[in-house]
Formats: structure tokens, sequence, C-alpha cells
């Protein structure tokens, strides 16, 4: 949707061994491909603020599997050697379901800054909400994966349930997903820049009502 030239290739890093990478290329990549195209066909003709909901003609266990093999990229070997469950999830096609600690979720996203997050752990000093997550945001979506928590945001459209659809099994699926601005570092921080500067202005009330007090 911005001006300028085109840059082929996207953005990648060598995080996969040969065999791993040509695998889940194969299986799922162009299926991949095609459900971010439809994506960024709905945002760009809504002008990046679609209110409807859009039918999306996917392979749901596919998408799914190509997002966990983003994962591994961003979390490194450590990462693989701590969830064997997500590597066989992954290096199987045909393998379904996963253990309920494994929760995905995924928005749109078109404004800020890309977000490639490892696990980290996050804890909302307002409400006292705890959440264990890594963060893939790169146009026209962004994806949480949550580790035996609840997500960042409440906003968020989860998509563990398509751990359930064999891999050939297409779907035509109607799906109302948030877009949600990503202008810091911090994974699952999606506001806006207006509300940044607004809690930046109270923080330095505050600080300097302490010092003055």
């Amino acid at each position: 949707m911005a001006k300028g030239p085109i840059q082929q290739g996207g953005i990648g890093d060598h995080t996969l061994c040969i065999k791993c990478n040509n695998d889940t290329g194969a299986w799922y990549g162009a299926r991949f491909v095609d459900w971010c195209y439809q994506a960024m066909s709905i945002l760009m003709k809504t002008g990046g603020k679609p209110t409807l909901i859009y039918m999306n003609y996917l392979f749901p266990l596919c998408i799914l599997k190509q997002t966990v093999t983003m994962f591994f990229s961003v979390n490194g070997a450590r990462f693989g050697k701590a969830n064997p469950e997500l590597v066989r999830f992954v290096l199987d096609k045909e393998r379904k379901y996963l253990s309920p600690q494994y929760r995905f979720f995924v928005y749109y996203n078109i404004t800020g800054r890309f977000r490639f997050t490892g696990v980290t752990g996050q804890i909302n000093v307002e409400t006292g909400k705890k959440a264990v997550l890594s963060e893939i945001t790169y146009p026209p979506f962004g994806y949480v994966m949550a580790l035996d928590s609840e997500p960042p945001d409440e906003r968020l459209i989860e998509i563990t349930h398509f751990a359930g659809y064999d891999f050939n099994e297409f779907k035509v699926m109607t799906l109302k997903l948030p877009v949600l601005p990503t202008h810091t570092m911090y994974p699952g921080d999606y506001r806006t820049k207006d509300q940044i500067i607004e809690e930046s202005a109270r923080s330095r009330l505050r600080e300097e009502s302490s010092t003055t007090s």
C-alpha cells in the first residue's frame, strides 16, 4: 500500500536446515503465500480499514504449520529442542492437533514496525495479566504464539483450531480480523501513536509530581 520501489525477496535469514526449509516450503509455502495475497487484497480494497466479515479461501492446516515454522526461525535451535511436539507437527505434513499449551493468534498489520520476537514473558502492571509469547509481524499479518498463557490482547483472533484439518482440506472461512499497529519494539503492544504519546505524557507528569512532592 505504500509507494516506493519494490524490493524482491521480502525479508529473511538462514535459520533452518536445508531439508527442513525445502520440505516445509514445498508443503506449505504456496498455500501460505496465497493466504497473504488474499489479506493484502482485502486491506487494499478497504483502505486498510476492513469493517466487514470477509470470505477466506484457504488450507487451514498448511497456514498454521507454516506459521509454526516461522516461529522456529525466530526462536532458534533451543526452541525446537524444548518443544519436540511442534517439531513433529511441522515435519509431518499429515499430523494434526496440538496440546492446549500451544495457542496461535493472528491480526492484520499495515502500520508500524516489523517485529520478530522470541519467547518472552510479559505482565500488565495495571491489570496484573501475564503472558508468555512470541510474535512475528510482517504485513499483511501479525502472528502471536502464546505458551501456557492467554494472549496479550483480547482483540487477537485465534487460529489454533486450524490444526484440526487435514493437509489437503480446503475451506472457505469467514474471518473478521482486527487491524493493529506495531509502533514499539514490545511484543503484544498495539497502541496507536496518539496513545503512546498520551501515556508518555502522563508518565512524565507522575514523575514530576513525585519529584516535587
